[in-house]
């Protein structure tokens, strides 16, 4: 019976096999042609259909900033659809969210590659280079959009901040420059372009910068700028005026009051000079060089206990802030703690302020 059941299957099978045969013949070689066209654009439907579902999954993960399981689905969309451009870019966003700057990186370049107009790609290549502390790279990368897409003014406004930051100053400045011939109303190349300038001590060309800039865009830390420039330069009226100027713009600017105050402080205007410092505080309780500046005003004003509460702070937020040292130790001295003032105008010294080297010697050895 067994042989016979085997026997009975292979005849079934034949015969499935030759009416299935028999079937086909009976259609012409167009018609053949027609219906596995039929099935092919049934499949691509299909997968057209699956594509789309992943795809809005994927970014449904990345609206909500589930970047592990947006990377996930997008990657899905690329099996299915190798050349999807959109998945490699959102991948990539993904990438650089959860600080997996190399796949991000990788990423951002096949998008270049899928589509050579996508200057975006090339722009966020170089800046993830940049987040990821590869700066030359990132100059690299800013420099190959400033050859192809010459007329892109952020990056070479990008590239000058990166020069900037590597004290390359003069590079900074033919890049801010070039971004300016491009865009003239581009506020931040001219303001950075100034900051350039200043740090060459070339003040009336930052002067003349930070007024262009402030002429496009009255933004308040243009006028605290302008008024650090004018001040190197020796025009302290003008200095007093633009940050004023920073204040009326914008009343919870706290670096404008501080350094407003600092400038009253030098100019022996102490009362002027702690309003100023208390405003900042009030509007920063935790802005450590504001705290500094006011016991220093306190200290004349022979109110050391509270200055030194105002000094203990301040070290407390920055302890390598060698000012702070520097002055706690004098009102500790003050206030007969000797060995504590010894300790802190020795601190001082090892961060480099000359001064605390100068009192330790005199007092302390």
């Amino acid at each position: 019976m067994k042989k016979i059941s085997i026997s009975l299957a292979c005849l079934f099978f034949s015969l499935s096999l030759f009416a299935q045969t028999q079937a086909d013949s009976l259609l012409t070689t167009q018609e053949i042609s027609f219906r596995d066209s039929i099935a092919a654009i049934n499949q691509s439907n299909e997968n057209l259909q699956l594509l789309q579902e992943t795809y809005n999954i994927a970014t449904d993960f990345f609206g909500n900033k589930e970047y592990a399981p947006a990377i996930e689905s997008y990657s899905e969309v690329l099996d299915i659809d190798s050349l999807y451009v959109n998945a490699f870019y959102n991948r990539a966003v993904c990438y650089k969210e959860l600080n997996r700057f190399d796949e991000a990186i990788a990423d951002m370049a096949q998008v270049f590659v899928l589509d050579s107009t996508n200057v975006d790609a090339l722009f966020q290549k170089a800046t993830y280079f940049s987040l990821n502390k590869q700066t030359q790279e990132a100059k690299s990368g800013f420099q190959e959009i400033n050859q192809i897409f010459p007329s892109n003014a952020k990056a070479f406004y990008q590239l000058g901040v990166l020069q900037y930051l590597d004290k390359e100053y003069q590079k900074a400045i033919d890049s801010y420059s070039q971004a300016i011939k491009i865009d003239g109303q581009y506020t931040y190349a001219y303001n950075d372009r100034a900051s350039s300038y200043r740090a060459l001590e070339n003040y009336s060309s930052a002067i003349l910068d930070y007024n262009k800039a402030i002429s496009i865009d009255p933004q308040s830390f243009l006028y605290n700028n302008l008024g650090s420039a004018l001040k190197r330069s020796g025009d302290i009226d003008g200095a007093l005026v633009a940050y004023s100027k920073a204040i009326t713009n914008d009343s919870g600017y706290e670096i404008a009051f501080n350094n407003r105050g600092s400038m009253y402080f030098e100019a022996k205007d102490y009362d002027k000079a702690i309003s100023d410092f208390n405003k900042a505080i009030d509007i920063n309780p935790n802005y450590s060089l504001a705290l500094v500046n006011r016991a220093a005003v306190l200290q004349l004003q022979k109110k050391y206990t509270v200055a030194l509460v105002d000094l203990n702070k301040a070290i407390e937020l920055n302890i390598s802030n060698g000012i702070a040292y520097l002055n706690r130790g004098i009102s500790r001295e003050m206030l007969r703690d000797v060995d504590g003032a010894c300790e802190d105008w020795q601190k001082a010294s090892d961060l480099g302020v000359s001064k605390g080297r100068e009192y330790y010697i005199n007092n302390c050895e």
